[in-house]
Formats: structure tokens, sequence, C-alpha cells
């Protein structure tokens, strides 16, 4: 009993942490950029999910981010990393590190995973990443026993490039169905607890439940919106010391 009472919390401390507080009030951030937010489709790197954009764009906007859709190579996971942290220096080098931040599902919340351990950008929300592509077997029955030659990934790269076997320097935000039967729950569970600055919200449904689920989305993007001011404020406070 004792051990299903500390999972239970396990799985809703990021929710109650998440829900906190309101929009507004407290949580305006200072004058000064909008916080910029680099956006990373699904697709099991090899397809872009046509479901992403309009269901993610109208929910960072409504939270107070620009957009910024990332069209990385596809058949090419290690390009794409690559895609993705140039699209995150660029937006530093014109705003600042404070004021950036990534979104992305699945494949692309495996990029967005990327970016927040290495410190590019201040935090990030993931649904259902793909924390360890060394134990991921999903997708050799779904596309056969070539699929990580399919997306350049030697096994040597499937160790360099899972999120949960790097360090983790900002916060991030995983999301995910209890019944995923794409990426096993168990992988971010064992993420979440490796890395004390990687919080795991467990929710209904498999690996879409955001498309049955909407408002999951804007949930995460609240949760993004909430640290991006927390973040801009304590920024503005050091700025303000003598």
């Amino acid at each position: 009993m004792l051990v299903a009472a500390l999972l239970i919390f396990v799985l809703t401390a990021p929710l109650a942490r998440a829900t906190q507080g309101g929009i507004g009030g407290g949580n305006t951030p200072p004058p000064g950029p909008k916080p910029q937010l680099i956006l990373f489709h699904g697709g099991s790197f090899l397809f872009e999910d046509p479901f992403f954009r309009p269901s993610t764009e109208p929910r960072a906007i409504a939270s107070g981010f620009v957009p910024h859709y990332v069209t990385y190579p596809l058949g090419d996971m290690p390009a794409a990393v690559l895609a993705a942290r140039a699209a995150a220096k660029t937006l530093r080098a014109k705003v600042g590190l404070g004021r950036v931040y990534a979104y992305g599902a699945s494949a692309g919340g495996t990029l967005a995973a990327l970016l927040s351990g290495d410190g590019l950008v201040s935090a990030a929300v993931a649904k259902a990443p793909v924390s360890d592509l060394v134990g991921w077997e999903w997708p050799l029955g779904a596309y056969g026993a070539g699929y990580y030659e399919q997306v350049g990934l030697s096994l040597s790269a499937r160790y360099r490039l899972s999120p949960i076997r790097r360090p983790q320097r900002s916060p991030l935000l995983i999301y995910q169905g209890r019944a995923d039967r794409v990426v096993p729950p168990s992988m971010n569970e064992a993420f979440a607890a490796k890395f004390p600055r990687v919080y795991l919200w467990s929710v209904p449904g498999g690996h879409t439940t955001e498309r049955a689920r909407p408002y999951l989305i804007g949930k995460a993007m609240h949760w993004l919106e909430r640290t991006a001011a927390q973040q801009a404020r304590a920024a503005s406070h050091a700025d303000s010391l003598p």
C-alpha cells in the first residue's frame, strides 16, 4: 500500500505543481520580449504529424508564446537533432536564453527533451517522448527490424541521443497516457525518477491521448507559461540586485 501511495504521489505531483495559481496577476512576467516556443511534431522520425500544428498553435499563442515550428529532416534522427539545436541557438541569439522554450510530441518530444537536457531552452514540455532509444522496441514491430537504420541510428548513437542517458539541465514536463502502447509509460517513469528536474504527468488514454483530450495540450502550455513567468521574474529580480 505504501508503494502504491508513493507512486500516486509521484504521478500527480506535477499536475498539482502545474495547477497552482492562475493566469495573470502574480504570474504576469515583467515587460520584455515575448517568450519564444519551438515546436516539434511527432511521427517516429519518419513522418510529419498533420494534426500537430492545428492542435498546438492556438494554445501556444493563447499562453503568450510566439510559436516557431521546426521542419526537421525525416529519416535521419541525428540530422533532426542538429536542426533542433540550430533552431534553439538562433532564437537564443535573438532574444536570449531566458526567453526560449520547447514543446514536442512523441519523436518531437524526444527533440524537446534533448534541448532541455542540453540547457539550450529554459524549460520544455514533451508528450510521450522516446527517452530511451536503446530500450524502445515498438518501432521494430511497426516498421520492421531495420527501423533504426532507417532513421540513421547506430547502437552507439541510440545511447548517445537517449535523453535518459544524458544530463538534464532545464525543467522538463512529460505528460503521457497510462495506456500508451507506443512509448511504454515505464520508460518515462524511469526518466522522471532519475532526474529531479523531470516531472511526469500521467493522464488517461494512449499515445495520441491529446487528440481525444485537447485540453491536455492547454494544461501543458499553461505549465510552460507559468514556468516562463516565474523564470522571467527571477531574472528581473536578479538584475535589480546591487
